[in-house]
């Protein structure tokens, strides 16, 4: 008898919702499954402190990225959102991280 570890694969959206969870975000994270694939849908969405909602990200089917298991974001952490209403896709969480903490140093400075 071998003894065999079958280790869950650690999404990209698992390992953004830990720093999230890290970092003390606030955030809900919806997952609907479904036995057809087009119908899942896995999501986190981000609230600023006051509860408005500030950016998401998704790996659904149809998502830029989401054959590869990458995320897609929008909101306030894309900067062409500002001003053409777009979305970022094929991102790591680290890709997704970076960009946190990019606008977390500008709050510093600017403050």
């Amino acid at each position: 008898m071998s003894n065999i570890i079958r280790m869950k694969k650690i999404s990209e959206l698992d390992k953004l919702e830990h720093y999230l969870k890290q970092h003390k975000y606030k955030y809900d994270r919806i997952d609907e499954l479904s036995d057809k694939r087009w119908c899942q849908r896995h999501q986190i969405i981000v609230y600023y402190p006051n509860g408005e909602r500030a950016w998401d990200a998704i790996c659904q089917y149809g998502s830029y990225g989401f054959e590869k298991g990458l995320l897609e974001i929008y909101g306030d952490i894309v900067d062409e959102e500002i001003d053409c209403d777009s979305v970022a896709g094929y991102l790591t969480a680290n890709d997704v991280i970076r960009r946190l903490e990019h606008q977390r140093n500008e709050e510093v400075t600017e403050s």
